[in-house]
């Protein structure tokens, strides 16, 4: 997982508005640092990494709600619901490496890298026969609801950037 960057410019003395305006204006740009996930929907480990900057940034301004401008609590709404959509796509792509490892395991062939990146456990084993079929067949259907997801995600990151939301929330925090 990619580390939050520090924040420069903090000052001790300073009211905490100031230093929260500097660790949210921070966050922002860490959540845009990975925003070339939104145009490619293999790129899963991106999109993992936007959907922590994104919780990083939404926990930030619910932390410092009191002494940021009100006008934050819509952008909260946004944040909350790109976390969401993130989520289900990281949850889908768990599923669908854990299922792919089973059924990798089950004919022999070596682990692909989406498995190994989530370290399959050794006692998952190998599933009866019966089963395998009905994995087998359940795999398309998650990879078409990953896809599925991921265009909703893309329609509402790119709804977002019509608004301009990143200069909508910079001239809020600055402001």
């Amino acid at each position: 997982m990619a580390k939050a960057q520090p924040v420069k410019g903090l000052d001790p003395c300073a009211p905490a508005a100031h230093n929260a305006r500097l660790i949210a204006l921070q966050r922002l740009e860490e959540l845009y640092g990975w925003s070339q996930a939104a145009d490619d929907p293999h790129d899963t480990r991106r999109q993992h990494h936007l959907r922590i900057a994104v919780k990083r940034l939404r926990y930030t301004l619910e932390l410092f709600q009191e002494v940021l401008p009100e006008e934050c609590q819509a952008v909260l709404a946004e944040l909350e619901q790109l976390q969401e959509e993130l989520g289900r796509l990281h949850d889908h792509d768990v599923l669908i490496a854990l299922l792919k490892g089973v059924l990798t395991r089950a004919e022999g062939d070596a682990i692909d890298e989406t498995a190994q990146l989530i370290s399959l456990p050794p006692a998952l084993g190998e599933p009866p026969l019966a089963i395998q079929g009905s994995l087998c067949h359940l795999l398309p259907r998650l990879l078409e609801e990953r896809e599925r997801h991921f265009l909703a995600f893309r329609q509402h990151w790119q709804e977002l950037e019509a608004r301009h939301f990143r200069q909508e929330l910079q001239v809020l925090l600055r402001s």
